[in-house]
């Protein structure tokens, strides 16, 4: 094949050469025949006296002359069409990069929300089933948070490479909503079976680990799946109904998918109004402490109180803790929250006598928190509560998480006389390796050993006593619940156990009460 580049200059100077040679040869005809003829019809003279010499000068001059009138333009008229074809060639790709910028995310390589709607509204307005599914990654935040922006970037760049394989392989568009949502829309298909098989896969290849510097991250995904004409007409309400969807399948465990039902969304309505109400409930400090007894045995006189959280709305009974943690929880305000009650806990205490304690339980959302011990010394000091009057409360499940978070954040904790308990003894992971990693003061063995006095609980609680004898660790017993057991009290201190904890010796109480209760206990 010419290459067409090659031929163009060639065509200009053929039509150059051409003219010169038409030129020449009219310069010939005119001036060894025409000029006489012509002159002869017009009637006018002709001097026949030019020598042959002066004829062919005039033929070269007019044909010297024609060629310098026509080589000139044509060498600018060549610059021009170059010039001219540069700049069109970089104004086409100026153009198509200018599409692409307007239609593709960078960073995923996937197309971008506006893109993504003109698509989803150009579906929904011919009249096909139209799938729509919402993706939110589950720890993308936490990865962002422990590594940098950089591996953000990095996770997000690789799963729009996932979502891109997988939507190519059913025929659907992938594309990159913003953060770390992504969405993917599928047209011709709504049927249940086939969309379950498609999110299985999707979720599949997103929970495969992302390998990052040598470590394997493992982020995963949930999905929410809203479909048209069934659950929405328009765009806008279809996605709305897919992010519906998608934290209903976050609340009820994460990395799966979820269909939308109007069932859920009437729940996940309600879930968000309560989160509005929590939220307005802290910035208005409306959640108290209540105070549950801890006593000494077998004296049974009052050595501390556990500080239990209750949500206490003008003009409302006392909202319990299990109506409002999860939501508060999900929120991410477990901190705040924490800190209001201890503030008001402290202030409070801080008229009982001194030896009488607070005991404070922390989540394993705080207890890995790199600056918790210090920001909590911090609250302390500005409350003017000693810190050896305050015992922390840990679950082995925090333990777990991040074990060397907890450590550095205990050793901070007990270097101020902050004393730690481990809550939950027995029901959780592996207590005894957790003990030997970790310098504990004090097991509080779960209720579950203690109800109704059951035998083998007993047995069980006996084996966690002697081993904390061993191990001279202070134990206290909770859930000393029903007079039915009134022995227990006894059996306990015969066996070692430092105090107890439960309905039998109190119930959780609000300030004003706990003055009168530590009068009349006894030991007062």
């Amino acid at each position: 094949m010419i290459d067409l580049t090659l031929r163009r200059p060639f065509r200009l100077w053929l039509l150059v050469a051409v003219t010169l040679l038409t030129t020449l040869c009219i310069a010939i005809v005119w001036e060894f025949y025409l000029e006489r003829v012509i002159s002869h019809l017009l009637g006018l003279p002709y001097n026949n006296a030019f020598e042959e010499s002066e004829r062919w000068r005039f033929v070269a001059t007019s044909t010297l002359f024609a060629g310098l009138s026509i080589i000139s333009p044509s060498i600018l008229l060549r610059k021009l069409i170059a010039n001219t074809r540069v700049g069109y060639r970089e104004l086409r790709i100026a153009k198509e990069q200018s599409e692409h910028v307007s239609r593709v995310d960078e960073l995923s390589g996937l197309v971008n929300r506006r893109f993504f709607m003109k698509q989803l509204a150009h579906c929904l307005e011919a009249g096909e089933p139209t799938t729509v599914m919402l993706i939110d990654l589950d720890k993308f935040k936490v990865i962002n948070d422990t590594y940098g922006h950089g591996s953000g970037d990095y996770v997000i760049a690789e799963t729009g490479r996932r979502l891109n394989d997988v939507a190519q392989a059913y025929g659907a568009t992938a594309a990159r909503l913003g953060g770390d949502e992504f969405c993917l829309l599928h047209s011709g298909r709504t049927d249940r079976a086939g969309l379950e098989a498609f999110a299985e896969r999707l979720i599949a290849a997103l929970y495969a680990p992302i390998t990052l510097e040598g470590r394997a991250l493992q982020v995963g995904a949930t999905v929410g799946i809203a479909r048209a004409p069934f659950d929405a007409k328009t765009p806008s309400e279809l996605l709305h109904k897919a992010d519906n969807a998608m934290y209903w399948g976050k609340r009820t465990g994460r990395a799966r998918y979820s269909f939308y039902d109007s069932g859920h969304e009437a729940m996940e309505r309600d879930r968000r109004e309560l989160e509005d109400r929590l939220l307005m409930g802290l910035a208005l400090s409306e959640f108290e402490p209540y105070f549950q007894p801890i006593v000494e045995l077998p004296r049974q006189a009052p050595v501390g109180f556990e500080i239990l959280t209750r949500w206490v709305r003008p003009g409302d009974d006392p909202v319990m803790p299990g109506e409002f943690i999860p939501a508060i929880q999900a929120l991410g305000r477990i901190p705040e929250m924490t800190y209001q009650v201890l503030a008001k806990a402290c202030a409070i205490a801080a008229a009982w006598p001194a030896h009488i304690k607070l005991s404070l339980n922390l989540t394993s959302q705080m207890i890995v928190e790199p600056l918790f011990a210090d920001q909590l010394v911090e609250q302390l000091k500005k409350s003017g509560f000693a810190p050896q009057r305050l015992e922390v409360e840990i679950t082995e499940q925090a333990l777990v998480e991040n074990l060397d978070a907890a450590r550095r954040n205990l050793g901070v904790l007990r270097a101020h006389g902050i004393t730690v308990a481990l809550d939950d003894f027995g029901t959780g992971y592996s207590g005894l390796y957790h003990l030997a990693r970790l310098e504990i003061d004090k097991i509080k063995i779960d209720q579950s050993f203690f109800e109704h006095g059951q035998a083998h609980g007993l047995k069980m609680a006996d084996a966690i006593l002697g081993m904390a004898r061993s191990l001279q660790i202070q134990v206290t017993a909770e859930g000393i619940e029903h007079a039915s057991t009134p022995y227990l009290p006894d059996w306990l201190a015969h066996r070692g156990c430092h105090y107890g904890q439960g309905y039998l010796f109190g119930r959780p109480m609000p300030a004003e009460h706990v003055g009168r209760y530590l009068a009349t206990a006894p030991g007062s």
